[in-house]
């Protein structure tokens, strides 16, 4: 009797160690998946595009090849965001022609809303009205958490968090997609998180689906390369390759065409490697602070170059086809 009395308890405790060890599991599991959306789910994302675009030239490039997959992306609107010093008080309002100036040569005038963003935040408890900002929420509060808006940030943070701290309702219901190029894991240092470090510690804190795009260094195109394969590509072609012209360091060798990789990982997540670590704080110095097993977020952190230049070979393909 005692035998079978031993045994039964035996069998109980095997039965709840497998029924913890099977929670724990589970609640890893939902620890992994919550943090964001990923891989991206087939067919046509709802995007808005957050782009510094008169900073530099790679903005450009990143938006035509989001143009030419209308297939993947539904392209909600374009929102003009600042890039700090450089682009002072005026930073914002050139983004926003620039990006008119894109739309213009793809053959899209008008096509899409385009609105001006925030300046950066000074204080997280001040709310900076802005268009672009309530045009971020109009459009979050039109998605769910199954189908979501996805906020595609090239430059600094400041809309994406700007948004979320006007309305936490929406954090369910977009998915933050911030391009970084940070000293992983040692700071969160690069130009677009220097332009609103509060913006940057606000998505890590808040923000429920986030995505650092932490690479994209190696995407570079010589000029050679760019007259021949960009240039010849039609009218839009022709165009992302003579802004270069601009300036001495969109002419170098190896000047990366940076955000471009940030629109080529939601069209084919085959041509990146990524990873889920535990998502850290950003100090004010802007050290990540890892406190142990907090949610996870998505870090990508590799890129193929030739695969993204073909998307974009053939994106201008597709734009020029159209417009005749």
């Amino acid at each position: 009797m005692n035998g079978k009395i031993k045994w039964k308890s035996s069998m109980i405790k095997s039965h709840f160690l497998l029924i913890v060890f099977s929670l724990m599991l589970c609640a890893e599991a939902y620890t992994q998946n919550s943090a964001a959306i990923w891989p991206p789910p087939k067919g046509q994302l709802r995007v808005i595009i957050d782009a510094d675009a008169a900073n530099e030239v790679d903005d450009q490039w990143a938006m035509a090849l989001a143009l030419g997959f209308p297939e993947r992306f539904k392209i909600e609107g374009f929102v003009a965001a600042h890039y700090g010093d450089r682009g002072g008080k005026n930073g914002i309002e050139k983004s926003y022609n620039n990006i008119l100036e894109v739309l213009d040569h793809a053959g899209m005038k008008n096509k899409f809303p385009v609105n001006k963003g925030s300046d950066p935040i000074i204080y997280k408890d001040k709310i900076n009205e802005s268009a672009g900002v309530d045009f971020i929420i109009q459009m979050a509060k039109t998605a769910t958490a199954e189908n979501p808006v996805w906020i595609i940030v090239l430059g600094a943070a400041t809309d994406a968090a700007m948004a979320i701290l006007k309305d936490s309702t929406i954090k369910d219901k977009i998915v933050v997609f911030w391009h970084g190029r940070t000293s992983w894991p040692e700071r969160c240092w690069n130009f677009n998180a220097s332009n609103d470090l509060k913006a940057v510690q606000t998505l890590f804190e808040k923000a429920s689906n986030f995505i650092l795009f932490d690479t994209g260094t190696y995407l570079n195109m010589p000029m050679e390369e760019s007259e021949k394969r960009i240039a010849s590509n039609g009218k839009l072609g022709a165009y992302l390759h003579n802004i270069r012209k601009k300036s001495a360091y969109a002419q170098l060798q190896d000047k990366g065409m940076f955000d471009l990789g940030d629109i080529a990982a939601l069209i084919d997540e085959s041509i990146i490697q990524w990873e889920t670590p535990f998502i850290p704080a950003v100090a004010d110095d802007y050290k990540y602070i890892f406190s142990g097993k907090t949610k996870r977020f998505i870090r990508i952190y590799d890129i193929q170059r030739e695969a993204t230049f073909r998307l974009l070979d053939e994106a201008l393909t597709r734009i020029e086809r159209k417009n005749k």
